[in-house]
């Protein structure tokens, strides 16, 4: 593939490797053909062949611009106004913006945020080429639909809304209409509209050319209606709309665009001329089986029917029992599947009543016997389709009196990230960029396809004959500790005497070919399950899990890796090696989010174990699929409460009882628990609290701590609570909030004391800002506690002695060394470059090393800069003390001259740093303790066009930095509760393993008024220059978009009368809010399915 082409033929590292499926756009190039209707085009690079290039020119970043000689006006807008934070993916982002410029000199809005997300000719159809691309079927659309009359455009119109919305735009420049035909999946949305539109294919062949109809038969793969041997798709004719058809698209996905389609479906209706009895009808639906259904003997039977609500009611009937859906259909949510069968048949209903009015408008002399005009309000309601707007976002903050500040001071300044040039021209270097040293191998995973089972044996013989394979690493090549609570390798029986793997994904041994024999063990795979013996969730890491160990002499170790934790990884153990021997770097991580704390000491150990073998440096990255089933994610969560409490709301007593599932192994979660348990209070006073937290072993892949540390599942499930108590009292959410929230000075549940005065401030912030009292449904607003850090000193120490190095060379400049981990959240921008009252540009940091760190603690807990920056401050003040004696002979004297004088003189122009850290305790026995340094303050409301954020940031020390932070700590959130969703089937295997499956938040996704308010005045005495750390703490605050739904919901089951006391869980994904809903055609489903 093309990508590949680039790293290793011409050695070209700007173009990132992300998913490999075509649906992250970190590949994105350009690729330029001679093309009278379109030039340029956007491309991913992971699924272009190169041998498709013949006669093309390809783009990628570094042509776009670079550091030396110039950048691109697009790389210089997006750093300077800090578009990017780890940086993974933005030469994706540049190169996209880049090939819309190119076709587009001044593009609308929509065709930008469409960006992020064939010769024809007319007679009365259109001719498109099978090779068409899709993104160029639009563009010719989007051309013919005005030139012609409304009534022959119906089905190009169909075709259009399908095409603003499926995939993304590489996607669409690379997929050809040929292809999306002849494929015939059941979720290409395309097929339906062609087959009800009556289309035609055109094919040749050596024996000649003929004609046949795209129609339910051809994408059922009938041999009659199929292609023959070696013939191929010419082009297609789609044939115009007649004045009495009607013509409708329609798809449901988890997200609104870039997403597979749960149900897509083409209806067609043809009526008699000014009558509404049907004369021809045609409905298919895709994402149901395995190819396209059609809906064929339905359709005959309402053939005569006149179009009202008995035939309505009839057809949902007839449809429902001819596309049948067992319980066990592949694809799962068969309930919801059924429900949009008949829900889409309704909205055609009603498009069909409304389209006929809309002619009875424009052509008098054609009247239909039914009118829109009959409609009920609320059917109304179901017409037209959901649009997002142009987002547009506010960001208010409060600068530092910069009158009394130096000019080369940062602190408190919006300066751009230290690396956001090289994030937009792709010279950022990553792990995945390094390249290969001679004699490197490569390294693949064979891993457990069994939940639970033992290893009977390994046969690696066939492995070996292999070309190209040089050996092949399992549990008998690891010399020392093979892992520490988790197996870096699997160990068969012969080699241990249990032989025991506990999850699908679980590794067995390195290389390729390993027969392995297994005996089967019965898993247990839920919370539920292993509450009853007594005894969902998340992914987010954007580059690959990845590392590079390089053997070296004296039995030295190099260890490049992406982690947080560069301690952890120094692979001691295993290689019976003293840590002085073994040397880990981290120059920049492509994203973390927690998720690289613990799994990186496993793959180190593979890596290494390899490397030692071998006598050969070992690269091994893992893939998309591999990386989802193996690194883990948000421990999935289970809560019960009972919750005693008075009349006005006001919360007495609360008996909560967590459960969460850790997965096969411990990993974090004696960690998790009992971080759990103080931080389930969240911003409400409950006098009598009893919490009880619960760890369940499944045989499911371990799970981790990722962004907030079990946080977001504890806040959902307090602010849950409140729901129900706000339901059963009768009370708005916002009272019973207010009446429970901590006031004033205070203690938390585990006794800690506290000022609760700044939540209140942003409490009544955020109420004032989006007029809250006006809105009537479908609004939420969130308050938060947040603890920062942890609830020990030691995971806040910085180091044993020398956790910040600092030199000053002898031409002034400053070289800077520290524990931290730049991961995107900017902490080398931030750390304390006031200190040494010198220019930025005189200051470089450099990458994180063991060698200059030797023992330094995880990257999160958002304390990383500041931790860090006590450690740069505590080095600074002491070269500053061996620089006094030399700026006291000289006062007027400048950098320097000092630096050089002290050159002279042999002053010390180095010293290391040292931060203790915070202290804190938690005593679990007596449930007291001073648990965490201090807590940050936040507040959200959402409805449905936008979202207030008012944040107690206390003086940043970079706003433009945090408040990045923030927005995207919060669509991060809002992925985590509406939409990332994770399924097993029953053996325990993971069926989510890319973005196909697995869909995040994208532009469609951000509110379309997005205001940050950061709470002026306010200070901090416990951090350095009075900040708040941000990283983490906004993450929750995406629930108040969870909740939002939820008040709608509510809204909804209130007009029918329904109960108020659901709980929806979490994410809140489409399906859910739909049976959540409970509306005609979810009891219908329900009442047909009882009747089976």
């Amino acid at each position: 593939m093309l990508k590949f082409f680039f790293f290793n033929a011409v050695h070209l590292s700007g173009t990132k490797y992300g998913c490999g499926v075509g649906g992250c756009g970190a590949c994105t190039v350009m690729i330029s053909t001679y093309d009278p209707v379109t030039k340029h085009r956007p491309a991913n690079s992971c699924l272009f062949p190169i041998c498709s290039l013949h006669g093309a020119a390809v783009t990628t970043v570094e042509e776009v611009g670079s550091i030396k000689p110039r950048i691109h006006t697009i790389q210089e807008r997006l750093a300077k106004c800090n578009g990017s934070q780890c940086g993974f993916c933005t030469p994706g982002k540049v190169m996209s913006i880049y090939a819309l410029l190119r076709n587009h000199a001044e593009p609308s809005m929509e065709k930008i945020i469409a960006a992020l997300d064939g010769r024809f000719q007319t007679v009365n159809w259109l001719v498109i080429g099978a090779a068409c691309c899709l993104a160029q079927l639009r563009d010719i659309l989007m051309k013919a639909v005005p030139k012609l009359a409304e009534e022959k455009t119906k089905i190009y119109q169909a075709f259009l809304q399908h095409l603003r919305t499926l995939a993304g735009e590489q996607m669409r420049s690379m997929a050809s209409l040929g292809g999306h035909i002849v494929s015939r999946a059941s979720t290409r949305e395309l097929n339906p509209i062609s087959s009800v539109g009556k289309s035609v294919l055109n094919l040749a062949s050596e024996d000649g050319k003929r004609q046949i109809l795209l129609n339910d038969q051809f994408l059922a793969g009938c041999e009659h209606a199929d292609l023959k041997a070696k013939e191929v798709i010419v082009s297609v004719l789609i044939p115009y709309s007649m004045k009495d058809d009607f013509i409708s698209a329609f798809r449901q996905a988890e997200s609104q665009k870039n997403a597979l389609s749960i149900v897509n479906s083409g209806m067609r209706i043809l009526f008699s001329p000014g009558t509404d009895t049907i004369v021809d009808l045609s409905i298919l639906y895709g994402g149901i089986g395995s190819t396209i259904l059609s809906a064929r003997k339905s359709c005959e039977k309402l053939i005569g029917r006149q179009w009202n609500d008995q035939m309505l009611n009839e057809a949902c009937r007839l449809v429902l029992e001819e596309i049948f859906l067992p319980p066990s259909a592949l694809g799962r949510k068969v309930e919801y599947r059924r429900t949009l069968l008949v829900s889409f048949l309704f909205r055609f209903y009603l498009e069909v009543l409304h389209g006929s009015d809309n002619i009875a408008l424009t052509s008098p002399s054609l009247q239909y016997p039914f009118r829109c005009a009959e409609l009920s309000q609320e059917k109304m309601s179901a017409l037209g389709m959901l649009q997002s707007g142009i987002a547009q976002g506010v960001q208010i903050y409060q600068l530092r009196c910069v009158c009394r500040q130096p000019p080369q001071d940062p602190v408190g300044r919006p300066i751009m990230h230290q690396s956001g040039i090289k994030h937009t021209t792709g010279e950022e270097v990553y792990i995945d960029d390094i390249r290969p040293v001679d004699g490197e191998l490569s390294l693949a995973l064979v891993t457990n396809i069994k939940a639970h089972t033992k290893i009977m044996s390994i046969n690696a013989s066939e492995a070996l004959q292999v070309p190209g394979v040089v050996d092949v690493v399992t549990a008998r090549d690891v010399p020392g500790e093979n892992g520490k609570d988790e197996q870096a390798y699997a160990e068969d029986k012969v080699f241990l005497a249990s032989g025991g793997v506990v999850c699908v994904g679980q590794i067995i041994c390195a290389v390729v070919a390993v027969k392995i024999v297994y005996e089967d063990l019965e898993p247990i795979l839920t919370i539920e399950v292993t509450i009853c013996l007594l005894f969902n969730n998340r992914f987010r890491i954007l580059e690959l899990e990845y590392l590079l160990d390089h053997r070296r002499e004296d039995k030295e170790m190099d260890v490049y890796v992406s982690t947080q934790h560069a301690t952890d990884v120094q692979v001691k153990q295993t290689l019976n090696l003293q840590y002085n021997k073994i040397m880990c770097h981290m120059k920049c991580v492509g994203g973390a989010f927690g998720g690289k704390i613990t799994k990186p000491l496993l793959f180190a150990v593979i890596a290494a174990v390899a490397a030692n073998k071998t006598g050969h440096a070992v690269c091994f990255a893992l893939e998309r699929n591999m990386d989802m089933l193996i690194t883990g994610r948000w421990h999935p969560f289970f809560g019960k409460y009972k919750v005693g409490f008075m009349n006005d709301g006001r919360i007495r007593a609360a008996d909560f009882q967590c459960y969460i599932n850790g997965g096969c192994t411990k990993d974090e979660f004696e960690s998790v628990s009992p971080s759990l348990i103080p931080l389930i209070g969240q911003c409400i006073y409950i006098l009598n609290l009893l919490v009880r937290g619960h760890a369940c072993k499944t045989n499911l892949p371990s799970n981790t701590a990722f962004r907030g540390f079990e946080f977001p599942q504890a806040g959902l499930f307090v602010e849950t609570c409140i729901v129900a108590v706000a339901t059963q009292t009768d009370l708005p959410h916002e009272k019973v909030r207010e009446i429970n929230m901590y006031k004033r000075v205070n203690l938390t549940s585990f006794k800690e004391k506290f000022d609760a005065e700044n939540l209140w401030k942003c409490w009544e912030e955020c109420l004032d800002k989006p007029d809250y009292y006006s809105k009537k449904k479908g609004i939420a607003i969130i308050p938060m506690k947040f603890s920062v850090g942890f609830n020990a000193t030691y995971f806040h120490q910085v180091t044993s002695s020398n956790q910040s190095l600092v030199h000053i060379y002898i031409d002034g400049s400053v070289l800077v060394t520290h524990g931290g981990i730049e991961l995107g959240q900017g902490i080398h921008t931030k750390m304390s470059h006031r200190e040494l009252k010198i220019p930025l540009s005189y200051i470089h940091l450099c990458e994180t090393s063991t060698t200059t760190v030797t023992s330094g603690k995880y990257t999160a807990g958002s304390t990383g800069t500041e931790i860090n920056a006590r450690a740069v401050q505590d080095v600074c003040q002491i070269l500053w003390k061996h620089l006094d004696p030399i700026q006291r002979d000289n006062p007027n004297g400048k950098w320097e001259d000092w630096i050089s004088e002290g050159h002279k003189q042999s002053t010390s122009l180095s010293a290391t740093g040292y931060f203790k850290g915070y202290v804190t305790n938690m005593n679990q026995d007596t449930e007291k303790g001073h648990a965490f340094p201090y807590f940050r303050f936040g507040v959200s409301c959402s409805e449905n066009i936008g979202t207030d954020i008012v944040m107690d940031a206390c003086f940043t020390i970079n706003p433009a930095i945090d408040i990045g932070q923030i927005e995207g700590a919060f669509i991060q959130g809002v992925g985590l509760y509406t939409l990332e969703e994770i399924f097993f089937s029953p053996e325990g295997e993971q069926l989510t393993l890319g973005p196909d499956t697995y869909k995040i938040p994208a532009i469609c996704d951000i509110p379309e008024q997005f205001c940050v308010y950061l709470l002026p005045n306010s200070c901090n005495s416990i951090a350095i220059y009075s900040s708040k750390g941000v990283g983490e703490a906004r993450f929750f605050l995406g629930s108040s978009v969870f909740f939002a739904i939820q008040d709608a919901v509510a809204a909804a089951r209130k007009e029918r009368g329904l109960p108020m006391d659901f709980t929806p869980n979490s994410p809140l994904t489409v399906e859910r809010i739909c049976m959540a809903c409970d509306d005609v055609f979810t009891e219908m489903v329900r009442l047909f399915s009882s009747l089976l």
